[in-house]
């Protein structure tokens, strides 16, 4: 298993989440996982050392990765591409000893000039070298994953890589653990980020200022907070509160929610892929109210596991007005439950193995 880039034990971010959670995952299904993560140099030892035990008689079913925000060569401290071939090596003693490679392609912001991370100068920097990712994953790979399954669409937005790569839909995994209590206390709830372009809460909030009757606990980082609260204070009533939790504090504030919001303006990006968020949620039983047009609402009403609604405070004011009977509610969760087991980070590892091992060839 590979992880281009030196993992943080303490972080929440996904990113940070789903590498651990998928090397248990491997763990349970029955593997011995050989993980090759951290600087270039930690990787470029863990490799020398992987190619010992090959060359020794041991045998690897297949080589998963995960993509950074950043391309492979930039990973560093200083994002500067000071060890440009480490991974590459990875991939060619793979692909020499007849492992298959398959990578999750898990954010491609770099594709959407929209979306701005950084100046114009860093902006070509970086995709000079997304773009030589993209070369290297059409030399090496047997199968892409992806959190979204708009093949066409992703190819037309992504280009640069070969469409004769096979690729895989690949949504987050969910936590069989995490539980869920039901109780008249209990409120709706948002878990993440608020930064207005990408992540605005504007008309959530304004239309819980319309019905104090209805408790909304909004759970971001403190520094997000401090960032934006200049935007957002302005829709604070008694009935909002706005809360920094993490790890075990943040999934018990879950756990005690009645619904959960994944409720954002269009955005073209999210037209594409997934997010993390949406899982955790499931993982907690709780019914998600999102925006209708994007990608997250047609897989919400595909699975039948929450309300997509238009993106306005009309629409949600009727919703609110019209909320769903509490036997309604509790036939909604049994159902995320069974939909929950069907997805396991577990399920998730399998479908990994599943679709690599046909390549697997013995040399």
């Amino acid at each position: 298993m590979h992880i281009p880039w030196k993992m943080i034990d303490e972080s929440v971010a996904a990113s940070e989440i789903r590498p651990r959670k998928m090397k248990k995952a491997f763990e349970d299904t029955g593997y011995n996982v050989f993980f090759i993560t951290g600087t270039a140099a930690e990787r470029n030892r863990q490799i020398k050392e992987l190619k010992r035990r090959i060359e020794l008689g041991e045998n690897y079913d297949f080589l998963y990765s995960e993509s950074s925000t950043l391309p492979m060569q930039l990973t560093e401290s200083h994002h500067l591409p000071t060890h440009p071939l480490t991974d590459v090596k990875l991939f060619a003693l793979a692909k020499r000893k007849g492992i298959p490679i398959g990578l999750f392609y898990r954010d491609f912001y770099w594709a959407f000039p929209e979306i701005h991370r950084f100046g114009k100068i860093k902006t070509y920097y970086a995709n000079f070298f997304h773009k030589l990712d993209l070369k290297i994953y059409n030399h090496y790979l047997n199968i892409i994953y992806f959190p979204g399954d708009q093949y066409d669409k992703l190819l037309k937005k992504i280009k640069y890589l070969d469409d004769k790569l096979e690729f895989h839909f690949l949504p987050s995994g969910v936590d069989l653990s995490y539980q869920h209590y039901d109780s008249p206390n209990n409120y709706f709830a948002y878990i993440g980020e608020i930064e207005p372009g990408r992540h605005n809460l504007k008309v959530l909030m304004q239309t819980f200022n319309l019905f104090p009757q209805y408790e909304l606990r909004i759970c971001i980082p403190e520094k997000s907070w401090e960032k934006n609260k200049s935007y957002y204070e302005q829709f604070l009533s008694p009935n909002i509160k706005i809360l920094h939790l993490v790890n075990e504090e943040a999934q018990d504030f879950l756990s005690y929610a009645k619904y959960a919001f994944f409720y954002f303006p269009d955005d073209e990006y999210r037209n594409y892929a997934l997010p993390y968020k949406l899982f955790e949620y499931v993982g907690h039983n709780l019914p998600i109210i999102c925006n209708e047009s994007d990608y997250s609402g047609a897989l919400v009403k595909k699975l039948g596991i929450g309300y997509p609604i238009p993106h306005s405070v009309e629409a949600l004011t009727e919703w609110l007005q019209n909320i769903p009977s509490e036997e309604d509610y509790k036939q909604m969760c049994a159902h995320i439950e069974l939909i929950k087991k069907e997805n396991s980070w577990q399920k998730r590892a399998e479908t990994v193995r599943d679709t690599l091992i046909k390549y697997r060839k013995r040399t």
